[in-house]
């Protein structure tokens, strides 16, 4: 039974490492051949974590994605962040002001804003961040949130739309 047991755990600790492995090199793939990212040292990307087509994105150090997260648009992050899981970024969407005989998928798309994260910051889970926005150092995103607006420094933001809740305290 002792041996049972014994190849259980290496079977978890193998699968464990094959998860890794696939995690980096998906990072690896889409970076040279599908899309523009560039990341610092020590970027943790969970599983599930996507990258739309067209997209550039720049990543400091120390940054951590959750998993199922998705990135769209153009979008800079700084140092020391925390993206949870099922976090969106979401880039330049359909124009819909136009009434003619153009169907809404044929509209065309907005031109993308760049998405600008800066240093130790912490977007909760499920997040949705429109593209063009400023979330500033220091700040904190609460979970399920919708962010339309620029964020000030080190303020806690929350709700659909999001909106200032209060300032982290020091």
């Amino acid at each position: 039974m002792a041996i049972f047991a014994k190849n259980v755990v290496m079977i978890e600790h193998i699968k464990l490492l094959k998860r890794m492995v696939v995690n980096r090199s998906r990072y690896y793939w889409k970076r040279v051949i599908l899309i523009d990212i560039i990341a610092g040292k020590h970027f943790y990307p969970k599983d599930g974590f996507h990258v739309s087509r067209g997209s550039k994105v720049r990543l400091g150090d120390n940054v951590y994605i959750g998993r199922c997260a998705h990135l769209s648009g153009n979008l800079k992050m700084g140092n020391d962040i925390l993206v949870a899981s099922y976090v969106s970024f979401v880039g330049g969407d359909h124009r819909i002001d136009y009434l003619g005989d153009t169907l809404i998928k044929d509209s065309g798309r907005a031109d993308n804003s760049t998405t600008v994260i800066e240093d130790n910051v912490w977007i909760g889970h499920g997040c949705i961040v429109m593209s063009g926005v400023t979330v500033r150092t220091g700040s904190v995103l609460g979970a399920g949130s919708v962010l339309t607006k620029d964020m000030g420094r080190d303020e806690i933001w929350a709700g659909v739309p999001a909106r200032f809740i209060r300032k982290r305290r020091v």
